[in-house]
């Protein structure tokens, strides 16, 4: 069973590969073009891609919200339209998938701090403990997701030693 994390964004996203169980592959994508559609469609077809690459089973990915200030509506609009994109594409192609909010994998992983910032680094801090790697804050996330799900989603947990 192979499992997509991905820690969407509209520029630069970071996902992670888990296979029976086990970190198999992670990293980033970004796109910069000032046009939102240009950035939609892209981000689609790379995600299109690494589900095809990889042979994904499941694909688990962040949910959104609008945080407590007026300047985040227009960031909160553009990630609304990435997370649609992505979720069209997951019903599309009929796979299984999860939405998960942020703070669910953060309690799974104990990634605390009062700052997003801080919660960035120990996140990092996570990812270089459990799986002794040097990944980014967009990749640490992604790993950080992936594993709060196979830790917390039933997807033939019985078969796999999920625990790891």
């Amino acid at each position: 069973m192979r499992l997509l994390a991905l820690d969407q964004a509209s520029r630069t996203s970071g996902f992670a590969v888990f296979e029976d169980g086990k970190l198999y592959d992670y990293g980033t994508f970004t796109f910069v073009d000032d046009n939102v559609g240009e950035r939609l469609f892209k981000i689609r077809e790379r995600v299109a891609k690494l589900i095809a690459d990889y042979d994904i089973d499941f694909v688990a990915f962040e949910d959104i919200q609008l945080q407590n200030n007026t300047n985040n509506v227009k960031t909160f609009k553009i990630l609304a339209e990435v997370f649609g994109v992505i979720y069209e594409l997951v019903s599309e192609l009929k796979l299984p998938h999860e939405v998960v909010f942020s703070g669910s994998w953060k309690s799974t992983c104990g990634v605390k701090g009062r700052t997003r910032p801080e919660q960035k680094k120990n996140a990092q801090a996570y990812v270089l403990q459990k799986y002794n790697i040097k990944a980014t804050q967009d990749e640490s996330d992604a790993i950080c997701l992936g594993t709060h799900v196979l830790l917390n989603t039933q997807i033939e947990k019985t078969d796999y030693d999920w625990s790891d």
